[in-house]
């Protein structure tokens, strides 16, 4: 499991691709089901996600997304469906971790207000 720590400017597009790999091996390993969350005071927000055709996991917000985003440092991670071993892929299926970190929101320090393209889209909530 890696950590790792992104910045989102407020209002701009924000998109990440990681590759899961093993640990030990180093192979990459292609998860069939991923989800991301974000915490944000005690609220869990879902991420949109991906798995791309090559196997890595896209992590998307659109400014839209980000827009609502209040200035701080808030913890994430990600979790994703893989075979138990990275050698074999008819073993069975393990939820994993894959990676977790944190995510810090700024505001550009513009003296004109950021022109926007529509209504604040909040993400999903987690039940």
């Amino acid at each position: 499991m890696n950590e790792v720590n992104y910045t989102i400017y407020r209002g701009e597009d924000w998109k990440r691709l990681f590759i899961v790999k093993d640990r030990r091996t180093r192979r990459k390993r292609v998860p069939t089901a991923v989800a991301a969350t974000v915490l944000i005071d005690t609220i869990k927000y879902v991420l949109p996600t991906t798995v791309t055709t090559e196997g890595g996991v896209l992590l998307a917000l659109s400014p839209n997304n980000t827009e609502w985003m209040v200035d701080g440092t808030y913890s994430w991670d990600s979790v994703a469906t893989v075979s138990a071993s990275p050698l074999l892929t008819s073993t069975p299926l393990e939820e994993t971790v894959v990676v977790h970190g944190t995510l810090t929101v700024k505001t550009y320090d513009n003296l004109t207000p950021m022109a926007s393209d529509g209504v604040p889209e909040a993400l999903a909530v987690l039940a």
